[in-house]
């Protein structure tokens, strides 16, 4: 299984499209999963790609190395993309529970080895994806300059330093920031580097890019989902293992436009609008 796994993550690596991928086409959203399989199957049975996966597919739930796994084939297979979360990084596998599961599948002598592999490949993921010209998905949200103006997705594709953690500001904020319900921006709760973009930095940042929406992850939300600053960012979460037993799991439709749905009845989901967050 250890080496069956290491030629797959090669094969990720190889496939790269850079930090930044360029989309066209229908594409199926899917919100973090931590480890959530019998979601991920649920959903590979019942939905026709090809999937956009923005990223959270390790620690908390039980299966994080079965779901990595088969996002990671789609994505070699030409099926599915999947950007990277902030659950894809060294720093938050060794509390988060995905390094422990790597060590109970594959025995001590082994799992540090083919971790080392997956850290490789996390930082090899991209961080948002252009999708028809018209939408940006990314895990966390718009990141901010040293002027706290949006940076532009070129200026996230060339993210640099250790992209492990990631070091590179830029890169670690796409991965961590988180809409707010204000005008320009906030410290963000979840720790320093990190921060909330209120509803002019997400004008500003559409309007660089002619881009209608965005769409990510990273925020647990009951219902599923969220519209944020006037439907211009959209908040999807589809795990409903672990900690989200009781969350409405959502799925979002990308192709002339964002369409939210239940992942279960395929009915559109109405998403609570303008949450705090925090």
């Amino acid at each position: 299984m250890a080496e069956k796994l290491t030629d797959l993550l090669a094969k990720v690596r190889e496939k790269s499209p850079g930090l930044v991928a360029t989309l066209e086409g229908r594409y199926v959203a899917v919100g973090d999963l931590h480890g959530d399989y019998k979601t991920l199957q649920q959903l590979l049975r019942e939905w026709e790609g090809p999937y956009l996966f923005l990223g959270d597919y390790v620690d908390r739930g039980d299966n994080g190395l079965e779901v990595v796994t088969e996002v990671f084939r789609l994505f070699v297979e030409g099926k599915a993309v999947a950007l990277r979360g902030n659950h894809e990084s060294p720093t938050m596998n060794i509390d988060g529970g995905f390094l422990d599961e790597l060590c109970d599948k594959l025995g001590r002598g082994r799992c540090g080895a083919v971790y080392r592999e997956f850290e490789k490949t996390f930082a090899r993921l991209p961080l948002a994806a252009l999708v028809n010209g018209r939408f940006v998905a990314l895990h966390g949200g718009i990141p901010l300059r040293d002027d706290m103006t949006p940076a532009t997705l070129e200026e996230i594709g060339k993210a640099s330093g250790d992209l492990t953690i990631p070091t590179d500001p830029l890169a670690f904020q796409t991965l961590w920031n988180d809409p707010c319900v204000c005008e320009d921006y906030a410290p963000s709760p979840r720790g320093p580097g990190t921060w909330l973009f209120g509803r002019r930095i997400t004008q500003l940042f559409h309007r660089k890019h002619d881009t209608a929406a965005l769409i990510r992850g990273h925020t647990y939300i009951p219902e599923g989902c969220a519209a944020h600053h006037g439907g211009a960012v959209i908040t999807i979460f589809t795990s409903s293992a672990g900690p989200y037993r009781k969350t409405k799991t959502r799925i979002a439709v990308v192709d002339k436009q964002i369409e939210v749905l239940d992942l279960a009845t395929k009915q559109p989901a109405k998403c609570p609008e303008d949450l705090d967050l925090f």
